[in-house]
């Protein structure tokens, strides 16, 4: 009875392995497909304005980081009330960026035509280079208020 039950639980993980081998290598096909699809313009207009948020979100820390400078710098008694603007542009920056992220919707290109989806991404690429754009200049003007280089 023993060995029927061994046998049994051999055959069972066997079977388990098989299947998940042929899953692991219906993955590796489907990979593959979205590799090629993803070689297309729209792919590459995606890629390109995803560069541009990642860096930009490489940025945040410093942004906040000069934010709270700023805010400390423009509260003493001394600063007579410079650097408002610059902590309130530097959080209007920070707006936009949240702003753009929430509004974007990747998600939707594999939905729309080439033309369309194309149409949509150059949007988007005027939209996030407005954000970086707000940003550097927020960030070199903090940079200037608080006296240092970029």
């Amino acid at each position: 009875m023993r060995l029927i039950h061994l046998i049994w639980i051999g055959a069972l993980l066997t079977t388990a392995a098989c299947q998940q081998a042929q899953k692991s290598d219906d993955h590796a096909d489907h990979a593959q497909s979205s590799e090629t699809a993803a070689a297309g313009p729209v792919a590459k207009k995606e890629q390109e304005i995803l560069a541009v948020h990642d860096s930009l979100m490489a940025e945040m820390s410093d942004l906040m980081r000069l934010k709270k400078a700023v805010s400390a710098k423009a509260a003493a008694p001394a600063a007579n009330g410079q650097g408002t603007e610059i902590s309130r542009r530097l959080g209007e920056a920070d707006d936009a960026m949240m702003t753009w992220m929430n509004q974007y919707n990747g998600d939707t290109l594999g939905k729309l035509d080439q033309t369309k989806a194309l149409d949509y991404l150059s949007d988007q690429q005027n939209k996030v280079n407005q954000v970086r754009d707000q940003m550097r200049r927020s960030m070199a003007d903090a940079n200037a208020f608080l006296g240092k280089q970029p």
